[in-house]
């Protein structure tokens, strides 16, 4: 079971877009999502949040929709709404909307990979690529010269990878210290594998 998350972000391709809707049995949208959504003809199933963001036209348009107002400001509009598809038993989310302008958002939107990478299959897509998180091991099939990044969001230890342009043999990835910022495939068959931290690889479209 898979959800889309539309968040009030930065949106992918319009053709990604579609795709995703497609292989979504639930969308929900975060908050301010829902503007998107009806700018983009989507109707979601929920809309989840604090209703800070999203406008009464919207409101009114979606009004037969079910709301789920959260008021608690220790959390995001996207957390709540991850949580909610994790209560609901889904087992797959695919986020939209996610990253955008302010670096603060992108920077907790981010952070949900680390929050609840672990218990759900989590994928962001942003105008420019998809984001992972690597569960110690990641192998996926791709074309020969697929530009990529791993980012460590904390210390990640025994990284190592195969066909990508810049090997790692067990080593320690940290923002500030070291990232993997800028390699590109080799062959069509990359294997990325870390023993400790949270990593993420970001795919690009092309």
């Amino acid at each position: 079971m898979k959800a889309l998350i539309i968040a009030n972000g930065a949106l992918p391709p319009l053709q990604m877009v579609r795709k995703l809707i497609k292989s979504a049995n639930t969308v929900v949208c975060a908050d301010g999502g829902a503007n998107a959504a009806r700018k983009l003809s989507i109707k979601p199933d929920f809309i989840v949040g604090d209703m800070d963001s999203i406008s009464l036209a919207t409101k009114k348009f979606f009004r037969g929709v079910p709301r789920l107002f959260i008021e608690d400001q220790n959390s995001t509009d996207l957390e709540k709404a991850l949580e909610f598809c994790i209560h609901r038993g889904l087992t797959a989310v695919d986020v939209i909307g996610a990253t955008g302008e302010r670096v603060d958002h992108t920077t907790g939107s981010l952070g949900c990979f680390k929050k609840f990478g672990r218990e759900v299959e989590l994928t962001f897509f942003d105008p420019v690529g998809e984001i992972r998180l690597v569960r110690q091991k990641a192998r996926f099939k791709c074309k020969k010269g697929e530009r990529l990044s791993l980012i460590p969001l904390n210390r990640c230890e025994g990284v190592s990878t195969k066909n990508l342009k810049y090997m790692l043999c067990n080593e320690i990835l940290e923002l500030g210290i070291r990232e993997g910022i800028g390699n590109e495939a080799t062959s069509s068959d990359v294997l990325i594998r870390v023993n400790r931290g949270t990593l993420l690889v970001y795919r690009f479209y092309r």
